[in-house]
């Protein structure tokens, strides 16, 4: 079974809608090699930037051109100001709770020179989301809905996921799912509950521990399969320096990454994500949609002051076309 596409006639329709974690980002430069022990780093500054997985893909949708609207949820703080900005400057239209006990959420980003990062995340206000959020008609109007931020949204985990994904559906969206890494390593209720959504999806998006950890299978390719009987029409793998790959219940095709210095690698695969179901909504062959979301997220890692990029941005660095 491959991705539904629905038509594109409606106009009123909006492109997606994401849905999940709104997170400030506190990102160091990249960082050598540490030693054993405690260790302190000096750095010229930090960098503050919008982020979490749902945030990052609704501001790289909107910023590739698409239409995008976003819920979440903030605090009464000044990160919860940055993120309002941010929505704000990035032309994506929210509907944000905001929390009257919890701060923002917040990640620090420890980045090294090699591309990898350790990521530390405080969930604040996002685990005050609610289905009840969301409105009725930003679902009925989304061509798509992208869940995301799973494991930081904990009020949506579960059966609302599996509700919001099917109300999307039957209102003729596609619809995907990017889980990220589960900070608890994948035990057996936190991954039922990522199971019970698989027969509302179009599209699992993951890197291939995340796959693998879902489906209780290896390798990636086993997975995917594993996944397919339970639902999901695509598994899309984020592979990294490798590039990228999509597998179907008939075929797979895969695509090189871009080599470029890494200097932002926190948001890549949500960048990826946008990318890639916005070359899907277009009708693009799976290896274009593969190659146009492999540039944009090789942009995403080599820049820190624009992180998201445009159409045009992605054809002039990397003579790819959306």
């Amino acid at each position: 079974m491959s991705v539904r596409h629905p038509p594109a006639t409606a106009r009123s329709r909006f492109e997606t809608l994401a849905v999940g974690d709104a997170i400030l980002d506190i990102v160091t430069p990249p960082l050598g090699p540490g030693g054993p022990g405690d260790r302190q780093s000096r750095v010229a500054g930090f960098t503050y930037l919008p982020g979490g997985n749902a945030t990052n893909f609704a501001l790289a949708f909107a910023a590739l051109g698409g239409r995008a609207r976003f819920v979440g949820c903030v605090g009464r703080d000044w990160a919860g100001d940055v993120l309002r900005a941010a929505y704000g400057k990035g032309d994506v239209e929210v509907r944000l709770r905001t929390s009257r006990r919890n701060a923002s959420g917040t990640t620090m980003a420890l980045t090294s020179a090699d591309g990898t990062r350790h990521l530390i995340t405080a969930i604040g206000a996002n685990a005050d989301l609610r289905l009840s959020d969301i409105p009725a008609p930003w679902i009925s109007k989304a061509r798509h809905l992208h869940r995301a931020g799973y494991w930081w949204a904990t009020g949506l985990m579960g059966a609302p996921s599996a509700t919001l994904l099917a109300r999307a559906r039957k209102a003729g969206a596609t619809t995907s799912l990017d889980t990220a890494t589960d900070p608890e390593g994948w035990p057996r209720e936190r991954r039922e509950s990522v199971l019970v959504l698989l027969p509302h999806l179009d599209i699992f998006f993951g890197t291939e521990e995340e796959i693998c950890g879902v489906a209780g299978a290896s390798p990636v390719e086993s997975a995917a399969y594993a996944l397919f009987r339970k639902g999901v029409g695509e598994v899309v793998v984020h592979q990294g320096g490798r590039g990228s790959s999509v597998f179907t219940s008939t075929r797979a095709e895969s695509a090189r990454a871009f080599r470029v210095a890494p200097a932002n690698p926190t948001g890549c695969g949500d960048v990826f994500n946008a990318a890639y179901v916005l070359a899907s909504l277009g009708g693009r062959p799976w290896k274009d949609r593969l190659r146009f979301a492999n540039a944009a997220a090789a942009w995403h890692l080599e820049n820190l002051e624009k992180p998201y990029p445009t159409a045009r941005d992605v054809s002039r660095r990397f003579n790819v076309r959306q």
